[in-house]
């Protein structure tokens, strides 16, 4: 989805630096605990000040639209 997302509108890719952590491998390493990432499928946006939005666990693609607008 974030990959259609990203295809769709050249902003995001732009503006946005992706990071994918793979959660069967990190579930326990420092940036899940910093971040405080409860579960896979967790999209957390930050900004220079924090952190902007996080969804967790979502598939509706205009929520996820809209968490990656709040970054543009």
């Amino acid at each position: 989805m974030i990959k259609a997302l990203r295809a769709a509108n050249d902003a995001y890719n732009d503006k946005i630096t992706f990071v994918y952590v793979d959660w069967d491998t990190y579930r326990d390493a420092p940036i899940a605990r910093k971040f405080k990432v409860p579960y896979q499928s967790t999209l957390v946006l930050l900004g220079g000040k924090g952190e902007i939005g996080r969804l967790v666990a979502q598939t509706n693609m205009v929520k996820i639209k809209g968490l990656l607008d709040s970054a543009l």
